[in-house]
């Protein structure tokens, strides 16, 4: 399971100060070697602003301005030719051809395009279908003219959010490959030492009954004792984009929550809204999972239909105890969190347009439920395709980071009665129970014929609307 830990207990029973440390850490959980010598130029990260991963692994992540962001986008929004395709409401992207295309560039060292790399500007993944006509395996969905940012985010010129990453669909398609065994789980999770712990509790005791005296020092030195957190991974490499992506999302809603986050639109933080004596050894659990409202098939099992929002968040209570030990299962949340939980959950669409790491993690999800129906029901067989470059890690390199292995904690406080409350968390979907259970629609086999690929569709064209 993926359990983010965040910490822990800093007794201020007389005092008016509410202390929130953030452990940020997260998993993902769903049911390679490191090449870094060839084709490291067709380089898609998309690494956002405010986020550093260092020579030792550590991943920072600071603050940006995204509503300055947003602005930015607008105004190349404005400026851009009203002639020119902003939106499309269904591009079709053939992965096998795509695939032979990016071979031959790969062949002939070349770079890939931003077209390449954003998926031809898809926002979604909505349909993957197995075209018999043509042997295409297709994904399609909504796309927009791709605008990278100016701290290297690829997103839709016209929403905000994050275009769909080839190489973070090459992660999901190799996580679930033909003729591989079915992959248990990837889980990414983030953990604070025992060291930690205990240095924390001992730099905290000394402010039992003091609250007047926390200031922005002793909050770091708060910080400076609980130290880095341990990241570990299972599933994906630890070096790509699909990693680190899910445990920005993760920390970032955790800053949200403490009120440490821009989120641009109206919102109200989860340390707003608790009160601290009603929580005594309390800690708030938040996870990310899938949420689609419908999942279905066709008869013969050759298209799956995503319908939704894709991702929720929920709230759950845990206790802490002296040692540090968690006990799960105490219930929903308090009052506050389910607020939270719900309000992050009702404006997801609208943070992942801000906030464009959301909307990517989402992109997550979809990739790997569609891979892992792709793998169960064999489109691979079925078009005769085996991913080629797609599954080549010596080819098309994927392993793209440092390997993150700590992230840094971060702590707020907001005037209030109490104690500390820490809130955890993590990530969660079952790719292989959505995709292996999907409610059957034989309408979708008209919908497959309305994505067939034009006849007079060209050799080097690999996307079509």
């Amino acid at each position: 399971m993926l359990f983010h830990r965040l910490l822990s207990r800093l007794g201020q029973s007389t005092g008016s100060l509410l202390l929130v440390a953030l452990c940020a850490t997260m998993g993902y959980s769903q049911n390679n070697n490191n090449n870094n010598n060839n084709n490291n130029n067709n380089n898609d990260s998309g690494n956002g602003g405010g986020v550093e991963i260092d020579p030792q692994g550590v991943l920072r992540i600071s603050n940006i301005d995204n509503a300055l962001a947003a602005r930015m986008r607008m105004a190349t929004l404005k400026s851009t030719d009203r002639n020119e395709r902003i939106v499309s409401e269904m591009r079709k992207v053939s992965l096998n051809r795509l695939e032979s295309i990016v071979a031959q560039r790969l062949a002939e060292d070349q770079e890939l395009d931003e077209e390449m790399l954003g998926l031809a500007g898809l926002t979604r993944i909505e349909y993957v279908f197995y075209l018999p006509e043509s042997n295409d395996i297709v994904i399609a969905g909504p796309a927009e003219k791709i605008h990278v940012t100016e701290n290297g985010d690829r997103v839709g010129l016209k929403s905000g959010k994050s275009v769909l990453k080839l190489l973070d669909l090459v992660v999901a398609l190799r996580t679930y490959a033909p003729n591989k065994e079915p992959a248990g789980s990837i889980a990414v999770s983030i953990d604070p030492t025992q060291e930690g712990i205990k240095r924390m509790n001992q730099y905290n005791a000394q402010f039992e009954g003091r609250a007047n005296q926390i200031n922005a020092n002793v909050l770091a030195g708060m910080k400076q004792a609980l130290g880095y957190q341990v990241v570990s991974v299972k599933g994906v490499p630890r070096e790509t984009n699909f990693a680190r992506v899910l445990v920005e999302a993760d920390y970032r809603m955790k800053l949200i929550g403490l009120g440490l986050e821009n989120t641009v639109i109206p919102f109200t933080p989860w340390i707003a809204r608790t009160q601290a004596g009603a929580n005594q050894n309390a800690l708030q659990r938040w996870y990310f999972e899938a949420d689609y409202s419908k999942v279905s098939t066709n008869e013969d099992r050759s298209a799956l239909h995503l319908q939704g929002q894709g991702v929720k968040l929920t709230g759950e209570k845990e206790f802490l105890t002296k040692s540090g030990n968690r006990t799960r299962g105490a219930g929903s949340g308090d009052s506050a969190s389910t607020a939270f939980a719900k309000e992050f959950t009702q404006k997801f669409e609208a943070l992942g347009e801000a906030i464009p790491v959301f909307s990517h993690m989402r992109n997550l999800f979809d990739m790997s439920v569609v891979a892992a129906f792709m793998q169960q029901n064999d489109l691979y067989g079925r078009s005769n395709w085996e991913l080629g470059v797609f599954g080549d890690e010596s080819k098309l390199v994927t392993l793209t980071n440092p390997a993150i292995s700590q992230v840094e904690p971060a702590v707020n406080a907001v005037k209030k009665d109490g104690l500390l409350i820490t809130p955890i968390g993590g990530v969660h979907i079952s790719a292989r129970k959505l995709a292996s259970d999907p409610a059957v629609d034989n309408e979708l086999d008209g919908v497959s014929t309305k994505l067939s690929a034009p006849a007079d569709l060209a050799n080097s064209q690999w996307w079509w609307d």
